[in-house]
């Protein structure tokens, strides 16, 4: 994994319509000069510590690139793994909260107010899942960042039922379960009316095309949560070629908790092979 990274504990406030929330972010600064910064977005009911990302942002680090992970502002997660604290801060996540939350990121970045790195280095956002599809919603809306990398992304933002669709117009959140906690969550109404009220802003593919070879796509071929076609739709619409792994399911083989030191699984080994082969494609200013 290479040279140890000094792991920080930094929480950012970032502003929801006058609200307050909290980013919960754990940063891995490299030894030495930072090549550039990658900011590792996970998923839906997912959080900053499950599974691959501890393990995955210690290779980063050890390849030179200060990483943050970090829970999303309505994840409905905090510093306690064990339970989602916030199920009322859940209920109340949209794309355009995630959007907002990966601006505040990156502005924190870009002002030296999250990590030690020159702020003229590159940014990078590497999504997993529903962290993908907010990353290329992200950078396709004209956040400033250098690439996307995005893992076992669906190319629909709304992959809901009409009856769920008809709850949600109704004003009745959806319930969704956690297999990880046990509890029931809600999917709010505000979910799929931002969604109607701007389908453009929500167009993933269109935002995919936009990117271009500003986007990486890398998927399982045994994804059995967000199918293969996904990763081929996006990526042909980015006129680029997917990374497909051979007998990796949708988080790459990996059980959770997966303690970072632990040998990977062949599939995430993989997976870590293309990210840091994308990494090695961006542009490093000279220092």
């Amino acid at each position: 994994m290479g040279a140890a990274a000094e792991i920080r504990e930094v929480d950012l406030l970032v502003d929801h319509h006058g609200h307050q929330r909290h980013l919960c972010c754990d940063v891995h600064q490299p030894r030495g000069t930072a090549r550039g910064t990658v900011l590792v977005a996970h998923g839906f009911k997912g959080y900053k510590d499950y599974g691959m990302f501890p393990r995955l942002a210690g290779v980063l680090a050890g390849a030179g690139w200060a990483t943050v992970r970090f829970n999303f502002a309505h994840s409905g997660m905090t510093r306690n793994h064990q339970t989602f604290e916030r199920p009322d801060l859940f209920a109340l996540d949209t794309w355009n909260a995630q959007v907002r939350d990966l601006e505040r990121l990156v502005g924190a970045v870009r002002d030296g107010s999250l990590l030690e790195v020159d702020p003229s280095a590159p940014v990078v956002l590497l999504g997993h899942s529903r962290g993908g599809l907010a990353s290329i919603l992200a950078a396709g809306r004209g956040l400033p960042v250098e690439l996307v990398i995005s893992v076992a992304a669906p190319a629909d933002p709304c992959r809901l039922s009409e009856d769920h669709r008809a709850q949600l117009r109704s004003g009745t959140g959806v319930p969704v379960q956690s297999d990880r906690t046990g509890q029931t969550l809600l999917v709010g109404p505000q979910f799929l009316h931002e969604i109607t009220s701007d389908p453009a802003a929500h167009d993933v593919l269109g935002m995919a095309e936009r990117l271009g070879r500003r986007l990486v796509v890398v998927h399982g071929l045994e994804d059995r949560t967000v199918g293969v076609e996904d990763a081929r739709a996006i990526a042909e619409r980015a006129g680029i070629t997917p990374v497909l792994v051979a007998g990796a399911d949708h988080v790459f083989n990996v059980t959770n908790p997966h303690p970072p030191e632990a040998p990977p699984s062949p599939e995430l080994a993989e997976l870590e092979a293309a990210v840091l082969a994308a990494l090695g494609r961006v542009e490093v200013a000279a220092p």
